[in-house]
């Protein structure tokens, strides 16, 4: 709380020194005086963030603060129910005029016909959308299915971390943007048996399985797991096997290290901070941890790093499906006070908003290009290079049928099986294909039963 308070009172110096660029006259008196319920995590939050500074300039408008974090479920109860329902059923309840929602929530309203095209407002304030990263806004219009019924003021994504140190140690060539996964895991094999003892190296490191390292791969190659037309599963095809049969050799020759899938051996824990691991991907908040890291932790080493993009496919080599957004402000299509919302959605969105919020290390990027330069001293241009893919991926083909959660739930373990199988030699990449075409089938029909029975 101590973090938002100190926030709302560096924004607010930041707005005294602007000169009004929000308070403008005309627009001042374009707003008649009134009240309008925004949805937002809770209302001292929200007030820190922008309501007050909003309220500075337009000192008429009132707010009904809509408290998202009473969506939240009940864990102390048996079923605390799912929080994309319980955020529905609180919309329903107070009927927002602006509504913050995240991707796949702002997707079901805009198909639904339940918000505003802001297009038509952008066009007659002159908001000058042309500098905000053209990748998020067609990404947020294809969302709406060509139209525009939101603005994201952040996103986040993933990129590439190296340790420079280590790479001119062993004279290998440092990392580029836009490789492909391929040329990712080429580049960690150089690594193998590198150091000994304490003194180990291995090339990429992640802190997570072999499951989640095949999601990133074929996310990026477009491979789909089902096909929600027919609930018949995908995984029996090429790019499947190529990208199964290229993360389970990695893993099994040691190329890269997952620390998931190695849980019998504990010394290489936090590799990359330990100044063990050459490379690893990670988040923006990343950067603020490693030099952070270095002051509690004795056993972290400070070293020269960089980043690069993350890995694509060869196919698509300016596009990734790393991009997401987690905040889409949107005005209600039944509101009744479409003007006063849109001033405040433009206004979230504004580029001295995006200014002041990339002051704070809070892991989001503004979706202005340019306002956030570096992080740590590191040129922050990896993370604008790729646009995000505008077609489904993975998770979000999950995400279309109603039993998705069911079905994640029961695959995802048989995934894991199957795939530590092929890297233990236990059955080939062949036979692991056709186990998960049949289980995944019936975990299908499982999760579709379990639906149905509600």
């Amino acid at each position: 709380m101590k973090k938002k308070w100190k926030l709302g009172i560096a924004l607010i110096m930041i707005m005294s020194l602007l000169g009004g660029c929000y308070g403008e006259q005309e627009q001042n008196e374009r707003l008649e005086s009134g009240k309008i319920k925004v949805m937002y995590y809770d209302e001292q939050s929200f007030y820190n963030d922008y309501g007050n500074l909003f309220k500075m300039n337009y000192p008429k408008i009132e707010f009904d603060v809509i408290n998202m974090n009473n969506a939240l479920p009940n864990h102390e109860q048996n079923d605390a129910g799912d929080y994309k329902t319980e955020l529905k059923k609180l919309i329903e309840a107070h009927r927002p005029d602006v509504l913050l929602l995240n991707e796949n929530l702002f997707e079901d309203y805009a198909r639904q016909g339940r918000l505003y095209d802001i297009e038509t407002m952008i066009a007659k304030d002159k908001f000058d959308i042309d500098a905000i990263s053209p990748g998020l806004i067609e990404m947020i219009r294809g969302k709406g299915e060509g139209k525009l019924y939101g603005l994201a003021p952040s996103f986040y994504t993933d990129v590439l971390y190296f340790n420079r140190d280590l790479f001119k140690q062993h004279h290998i060539d440092v990392p580029t943007n836009k490789m492909t996964w391929k040329q990712l895991i080429e580049l960690s094999r150089r690594f193998t048996n590198t150091g000994t003892g304490e003194k180990t190296v291995v090339g990429l490191y992640q802190d997570y399985g072999v499951e989640r390292m095949l999601q990133q791969v074929v996310s990026s190659s477009e491979l789909r797991l089902l096909d929600v037309k027919t609930d018949k599963l995908l995984i029996n095809s090429d790019g499947w096997r190529e990208a199964i049969k290229l993360i389970t050799d990695a893993v099994r020759d040691k190329y890269i290290y997952l620390q998931a899938s190695n849980q019998n051996s504990g010394e290489m824990v936090e590799a990359f901070y330990r100044g063990q691991a050459a490379m690893t991907l990670n988040g923006p908040w990343f950067a603020k941890e490693l030099k952070a890291r270095t002051i509690f932790d004795k056993e972290s080493k400070s070293f020269d790093w960089d980043i690069v993009t993350m890995p694509v496919a060869p196919s698509s080599p300016d596009q990734s499906a790393n991009v997401h957004v987690s905040e889409i402000y949107a005005v209600s299509e039944d509101s009744p006070n479409k003007q006063a919302s849109w001033e405040f959605v433009k206004f979230v969105n504004s580029a001295d908003m995006a200014s002041a919020a990339s002051r704070t290390a809070n892991g989001k990027l503004p979706a202005r290009p340019g306002v956030l330069k570096d992080i740590e001293g590191i040129s922050t241009e990896p993370f604008y290079l790729l646009t995000p893919k505008t077609t489904s991926s993975v998770e979000e083909s999950l995400g279309s049928t109603a039993a998705s959660k069911e079905f994640d739930q029961l695959f995802q373990p048989v995934l894991l099986e199957e795939l530590q199988a092929i890297i233990d030699e236990k059955q080939t990449v062949e036979e692991a294909i056709d186990m998960l075409d049949v289980k995944g089938q019936e975990a299908l029909q499982k999760a579709k039963n379990k639906m149905s029975e509600k």
